[in-house]
């Protein structure tokens, strides 16, 4: 009696550390999608917010660019617009409730005796995950989708028809949101072979994800081919979506097929802070896969083929041409990282061989960031190996929650001194609400290109011309031109200082100059034509 007493105490008490520690997660992530939202990125997320509010509006159709049919991407970002205004927060909500439905999933499957708290930190706290956590990117929905797809993966025995279901809603989500999803397409495979191996057998789970498979990929397949004639049309245009940039590299030789698969992950893992998640995580994946026991065998499986996905997956089905290592897109890898480490946490604590393995790997991450004159990277590394040795947990605790916090804070700062998007949205509403009805408005291209989501009047912007464009006014050039620079540009788009300079050179020949203003990155400039 009296153990069963102190067993459920046990059960008790985890429970409500699972609670507490999922309620400070979900609080945190809250405040900073409230607080620390810094703007657009000017890129794909204006395509993603236009489309949402167009679909919701009654606007928008679906053609051949692949963008249209990641209906994920977009429907969900447009219904939290359509109920809450259509505002680049307003519908960046939808990432808030990914990451905070991600984070109540992995709670839920987390083994006794695992500390919500380790999996809490270090799942809310990388830098770029939280970057994204304010914009609208399918990368974001992608988070909540390989989540599903991992719990799904782990309750498959105790509820296996829900299961089943659950795993293919959210793998069919994820790929009509972005195709990376399909990293996670071998894991049903791989999960039958396991339970055959072991003689589970568990039918009800793949015949509930085989049929529900079947039915939606036969509604995919048929919307295509109805619409489009060609079922396979979706693949098409990904693969004639495909353009040689800085960021492919079939087109620059095998050199740089190889380097891309040698070299640049450890680069970017390190260069972009994913470093230290991998290689926490490692105690509790080769635990996970040695055990096969337990709920981490599955997000360790899940977790490998997201690597080997990114690792060497080709963009194009053309020819071989690796994808390129966004950060933006290795997100979705903090779920199972996340939950791994928490797995292993006390598995490593307990060993000092790990804890020279740990260190040893932290120093290797630190000789990269050197290497890359990476120093305050390099300093953030170092910071980690004091926890691996500490012997008082609370201590341990405070420090790494100290080195996981406090960077996200500062990027927070960092994000809107560097970008000044409010200011920069202040200012430039006042100039278009004081500009005359006639006045041409040069203004910077990336700027053009997001005005319809910025400044959605269409009389606000109807006399706006990019820089780019400058071309259009040479045989007309107008009497007077107005010039609104948005100097994030040296930051974000330093390839625009070439149009800039084309402009500068263009008015020194054409105009005078008769008056400016500047509020913060914003500069605001007016000029009269020379008279010939």
């Amino acid at each position: 009696m009296g153990s069963l007493k102190g067993s459920l105490g046990e059960e008790n008490k985890g429970n409500r550390e699972a609670l507490t520690f999922g309620l400070f997660g979900l609080v945190f992530l809250g405040l900073y999608w409230w607080l620390g939202f810094d703007g657009i990125t000017f890129s794909d997320d204006v395509y993603y917010m236009l489309a949402g509010k167009e679909f919701w509006t009654g606007d928008f159709q679906v053609n051949d660019h692949h963008f249209s049919s990641r209906w994920g991407a977009y429907i969900p970002a447009g219904l939290m617009g359509l109920i809450f205004g259509f505002s680049p927060q307003s519908m960046s909500l939808v990432s808030l409730l990914s990451y905070g439905l991600s984070l109540l999933l992995l709670l839920k499957i987390l083994p006794k005796g695992n500390s919500p708290f380790i999996l809490c930190i270090w799942f809310v706290t990388q830098v770029y995950f939280l970057h994204f956590l304010t914009k609208v990117y399918p990368d974001s929905l992608l988070v909540v989708c390989v989540s599903l797809t991992l719990f799904a993966a782990v309750i498959r025995k105790d509820q296996p028809l829900a299961s089943g279901v659950l795993m293919s809603l959210a793998l069919f989500f994820g790929f009509i949101s972005k195709e990376t999803i399909i990293f996670l397409f071998p894991l049903p495979f791989l999960l039958f072979y396991v339970d055959q191996r072991s003689k589970m057998g568990n039918w009800g789970f793949y015949r509930s994800l085989l049929l529900t498979g079947l039915a939606l990929s036969a509604l995919y397949l048929g919307y295509f081919w109805l619409n489009f004639g060609d079922p396979l049309y979706r693949i098409s245009s990904i693969n004639a979506g495909h353009y040689i940039s800085e960021f492919t590299y079939a087109d620059k030789g095998l050199g740089a097929i190889l380097e891309r698969l040698t070299i640049t992950p450890f680069l970017t893992f390190v260069e972009r802070n994913y470093w230290p998640w991998l290689i926490f995580a490692l105690p509790g994946l080769v635990w996970s896969l040695k055990s096969k026991s337990g709920k981490g065998f599955e997000i360790a499986l899940g977790f490998l083929l997201l690597l080997l996905g990114f690792w060497f997956m080709s963009s194009t089905l053309d020819f071989y041409n690796p994808i390129y290592l966004n950060p933006r897109h290795l997100i979705i890898l903090i779920p199972p990282l996340a939950y791994l480490i928490s797995l292993g946490w006390n598995f490593w604590n307990s060993s000092n061989s790990w804890k020279l393995v740990l260190t040893a790997a932290l120093i290797f991450g630190l000789g990269i960031a050197g290497f890359q004159q990476d120093f305050k990277n390099a300093g953030f590394l170092l910071a980690f190996i004091p926890v691996i040795w500490l012997r008082k947990i609370s201590l341990q605790y405070l420090l790494l929650a100290l080195l996981l916090v406090l960077p996200g804070l500062f990027s927070v700062y960092y994000q809107k001194q560097t970008k000044g998007y409010d200011q920069f949205i202040s200012t430039f509403t006042e100039s278009i609400q004081t500009a005359e009805k006639e006045e041409i408005i040069l203004v910077n291209n990336f700027v053009y290109f997001s005005k319809d989501i910025l400044f959605p009047q269409k009389n606000q912007t109807q006399n706006w011309v990019s820089i780019e464009k400058i071309d259009s006014l040479r045989g007309y050039p107008p009497q007077q031109l107005k010039v609104m620079i948005y100097n994030y540009y040296l930051h974000a788009y330093p390839k625009e200082a070439e149009d800039v300079r084309a402009l500068e050179k263009w008015l020194e020949t054409e105009y005078q100059f008769t008056d400016s203003k500047k509020e913060g990155l914003v500069e605001i400039s007016t000029y009269s034509k020379v008279p010939h």
